[in-house]
C-alpha cells in the first residue's frame, strides 16, 4: 500500500521563537529525531533498518551498552572461578563433573543474559523510534515482572531452531526467520507465550531474504566483538594471556571480566536494536502501523493547537 508523504507545520508567535543558533535541550533532540525515525516514514529497506539501527545505538550507546554489560556482569564475574583454565589440570584424569557443571552454568546464564538484555534494550529502542524518553528504573521493573515470560519465548525459539537446524538446516533457517518477532513481541506488546509466536509467524508471512540479508550483516559486524570474547575462554588462552602480559591473575581476571561484559554489552545492544527496528518494519508492512501513528501526531498536534 503507497503511503503518501505527510508533513505537519505548527506556526508560532516570533517572540516564542528561540534565538538563531541556540542548542535545543536534549529531550527536545530526541522527540525531533524520534519523529524523524517513527514508522510514519514507512517501509524500509535492509540498509535502512540497519542504518537506523546504527543511529539509536549511537544516540544512545551509554545506556543500552552499559545496560547489556549489566546483564552479562554476573555470568563474567563466575567465569575466573568456573572457567576452562579451572579444570584443564582435572580433564586428563577423567573428572568431568566439574566441566559439564560449568557448562550448564554458562549455557543458562547466557541465555538469561541474552533475554534480560535484548528485552531491555527493545525498550529503549522502541521508545526512540516513538520520540519517547524512558526512566531506567522503570524500565528494569518492568522487564524483570515478564522476564519469565520472555525466557520462555526464547527457550521454544531456539529449541525449535536447533531442532530445524538439525533437520538438514533449511527448517531451522524457516524457523529462526518466522520467529525472530516474538521475544519483541512479548516484550513491546505484553504479549503471552502461545500469542507472540503466533503474531511472530503472522508479521514475517513475507521476506525471507531481507530478513537473512540483515541477519548476515549483522553477524558480520558483531562477530568481532564475540569472537574476541569466544577466544578467550578457550583453554589456554588465560595462561597465554599472562604470559604476555606480564599482569597477576587478579588484575588480569579484573580486567577479563570487565572488557568482556563490555564487548558482549555492545553485541546484545546492536543485536536488539536491529530486532526491534526489524519488528518495527513488519509491523508496518503487515499492520499499517505507521498510519496508526500518524493518525495519533496529528490528533496531539490538532489537541496542541
Amino acid at each position: 500500500m503507497p503511503h503518501a508523504p505527510v508533513s505537519v507545520l505548527i506556526l508560532r508567535p516570533l517572540d516564542e521563537l528561540e534565538p538563531e543558533g541556540a542548542r535545543p535541550a536534549r529531550g527536545e533532540r530526541n522527540r525531533a529525531r524520534g519523529a524523524a525515525q517513527d514508522p510514519a516514514l514507512g517501509r524500509r529497506s535492509v540498509f535502512e533498518v540497519l542504518d537506523l539501527s546504527l543511529a539509536i545505538l549511537r544516540d544512545h550507546f551509554a545506556l543500552m551498552v552499559g545496560l547489556g554489560a549489566l546483564a552479562w556482569l554476573p555470568l563474567r564475574v563466575l567465569q575466573p572461578f568456573i572457567g576452562a583454565h579451572v579444570w584443564e589440570p582435572s580433564i586428563g584424569r577423567g573428572a568431568m563433573f566439574g566441566p559439564g557443571l560449568a557448562g550448564l552454568v554458562n549455557t543458562g546464564g547466557a541465555a538469561l543474559a541474552e533475554c534480560l538484555g535484548a528485552a531491555l534494550i527493545a525498550q529503549i529502542v522502541h521508545a526512540a523510534l516513538e520520540g519517547r524518553e524512558v526512566a531506567p528504573g522503570a524500565l528494569l521493573r518492568a522487564v524483570l515482572a515478564r522476564l519469565h515470560v520472555v525466557a520462555g519465548v526464547a527457550l521454544v525459539t531456539a529449541v525449535a531452531t536447533v531442532a530445524g537446524t538439525c533437520a538438514c538446516f533449511v527448517p531451522g533457517l524457516l524457523l529462526s526467520w518466522k520467529l525472530s518477532a516474538a521475544p519483541m513481541v512479548c516484550v513491546l506488546e505484553g504479549r503471552g507465550l502461545r500469542q507472540s509466536i503466533a503474531r511472530s509467524w503472522m508479521l514475517t508471512r513475507k521476506g525471507l531474504w531481507r530478513w537473512v540479508f540483515l541477519t548476515v550483516m549483522v553477524a558480520a559486524i558483531v562477530g568481532p566483538f564475540r569472537g574476541i570474547t569466544t577466544a578467550a575462554d578457550w583453554q589456554g588462552a588465560r595462561a597465554q594471556a599472562l604470559a604476555w602480559t606480564g599482569l597477576s591473575g587478579t588484575t588480569f581476571d579484573i580486567v577479563y571480566v570487565l572488557v568482556s561484559s563490555l564487548l558482549l554489552g555492545v553485541a546484545i545492544a546492536l543485536h536488539a536494536s536491529t530486532l526491534t527496528v526489524y519488528y518495527a518494519d513488519c509491523r508496518v508492512r503487515r499492520e499499517g502501523a505507521d498510519l496508526e501513528l500518524q493518525r495519533a501526531q496529528l490528533g496531539t498536534a490538532e489537541v496542541s493547537s
